[in-house]
């Protein structure tokens, strides 16, 4: 008897759950988006850049090493342990490991997503359909960067303020051990500390009304005052906290579609409209019963996902438990939906081992594996359409001396590609560069004003840009500048030997 139980305990446990649903969906719908997601932006060859220096050195450094304009300038690494993960992922499977580490941690975390969500709200169903909508909402920002890293531990976090707040029993180094993991792979820690506050503000609300303890509060407290010397447990301290909050140009944050506000007519953007909506009728009808930690975090992130859609995830992923638990309330008290929700409740638990995302882990790095090593071919590359692939072909056999000029996108991947051996003008990390600099930039991309006195300020001699840019048009016959190099992509310009003095 023992034994046919154990026997049909391991056989339940490795029946699919909702929650491997979940996993596998993402997983492969991240996959399915690694070309774009290496279409978007050449901030991961900065990453990786670095994160290789951190390897070869074992040295995290604290100064600027990649551009020649700010060279040697503070430049906190906030995200130097997300760029050495992203570097040794590199290493093993080229740019197919990074996508797929990049699929693993967003499947991942909507996975805990799940689990969050079926746990409070008891509603496996309405918590599953609320994840992929949560997981829809965030999909446009879907990039192979630190900040997915946010998105994982954003879920745990919020899921154990929560758990402190209901009363039940959170081990006191958790979320000091958290943040401090945190502060070192991303700038969202900060993010960690407003979800803090959200609670913090929900506790002394409802203490005013007589509905909290002390207790709780002790304990938030007590959380708060861990966590905050966590954030400057790293190699610069505090610095980057000044790197994360020093980024408020509105120059720059307007020529940055994450950093501008969404526009909701763009289906990619329908998820999270969706979400808000149901967030909102959802509140109203539990208004009475809702919690005031909830409102404050779900209003606070709301309020910045309008502000700036790069927050979309971030709201996605702390709505989604609360919406499947006051959406799940109301419809349960709907008999049709109540039998619907019993009928998958089994399906809802959580698998005893997680063999299924384990396999489909392992299936896509046995086949990314021998792509890489057996057909000596990647599966996942830059665009030779977005960024100067052929360009750089080009440049590496035949290197340029002097200081570079090059298109404010491309630096990650110029850096991918050449650094040491070159320096760039600029990379994409806007807010490291400063408003004046993007100024001076913008205004030689676009040939306006005095923008080659502005090369002689920089002493640029060489440059990397787009063919069909104002730059490249306005300049293709200056006698003072040669075109060295030139496809429907990119042109590489020298200054003429006669230009020299």
């Amino acid at each position: 008897m023992q034994m046919a139980q154990e026997t049909s305990a391991r056989t339940t446990s490795f029946r699919p759950r909702l929650a491997d649903f979940i996993f596998i969906a993402v997983l492969f719908n991240a996959l399915a988006s690694g070309a774009q997601m290496l279409s978007i932006d050449s901030d991961l060859g900065r990453h990786l850049t670095l994160g290789n220096y951190i390897l070869d050195n074992r040295i995290v450094p604290t100064r600027d090493l990649v551009s020649h304009t700010l060279s040697n300038h503070p430049r906190p690494p906030y995200e130097w342990l997300s760029q050495t993960l992203f570097a040794l992922a590199n290493r093993l499977l080229g740019l197919d490991g990074v996508i797929l580490l990049t699929a693993v941690i967003i499947a991942a975390t909507f996975t805990l997503i799940f689990q969050f969500a079926n746990r409070r709200s008891k509603s496996p169903v309405f918590a599953f359909l609320i994840t992929l909508l949560a997981a829809g909402a965030s999909s446009f920002h879907w990039l192979p960067r630190p900040h997915i890293i946010t998105f994982m531990f954003l879920a745990i976090w919020i899921e154990n303020l929560e758990q402190l707040k209901r009363g039940k029993p959170i081990r006191v180094f958790v979320f000091p051990l958290t943040m401090l993991f945190w502060a070192n792979l991303h700038g969202g820690f900060i993010f960690g500390i407003l979800a803090w506050f959200a609670y913090a503000a929900g506790w002394l609300w409802e203490r005013w009304q007589g509905k909290a303890n002390n207790q709780t509060g002790m304990a938030l407290l007590g959380t708060g005052l861990l966590s905050l010397p966590a954030t400057i447990t790293t190699p610069d301290l505090w610095r980057n906290w000044e790197a994360v909050l020093n980024n408020r140009s509105a120059f720059i944050l307007n020529r940055t579609a994450e950093t501008m506000p969404p526009d909701l007519t763009d289906p990619a953007i329908l998820p999270f409209t969706v979400l808000l909506a149901l967030s909102i009728l959802f509140f109203l009808v539990n208004r009475k019963t809702l919690s005031a930690s909830h409102f404050f975090l779900i209003a606070g992130l709301g309020g910045l996902s309008l502000w700036m859609a790069r927050s979309i995830p971030l709201f996605a992923i702390a709505c989604a438990p609360i919406l499947s638990e006051s959406g799940g309330s109301a419809l349960l008290r709907l008999n049709a939906w109540s039998k619907i929700e019993e009928r998958f409740r089994e399906f809802g638990k959580q698998s005893l081992w997680p063999v299924i995302p384990l396999i489909a882990v392992l299936c896509t790095v046995g086949y990314l594996a021998n792509r890489n090593f057996n057909e000596r071919r990647s599966v996942f590359a830059f665009n030779p359409r977005v960024f100067p692939v052929q360009a750089l072909d080009w440049l590496e056999d035949n290197p340029q001396p002097g200081n570079m000029f090059n298109e404010f996108n491309w630096g990650g991947y110029i850096l991918y590609r050449t650094w040491p051996g070159q320096l760039v003008f600029l990379d994409s990390q806007s807010d490291f560069y400063g408003e004046p600099l993007m100024r001076d930039y913008d205004q030689i991309m676009t040939a306006r004003g005095d923008w080659e006195d502005l090369l002689g300020k920089y002493q640029v001699d060489w440059a990397i840009i787009p063919t069909h840019s104002p730059f490249a048009i306005e300049i293709s016959g200056d006698p003072g500048w040669e075109t060295l190099y030139e496809d429907e992509t990119a042109t590489i310009i020298h200054k003429s030997q006669s230009s020299f003095p």
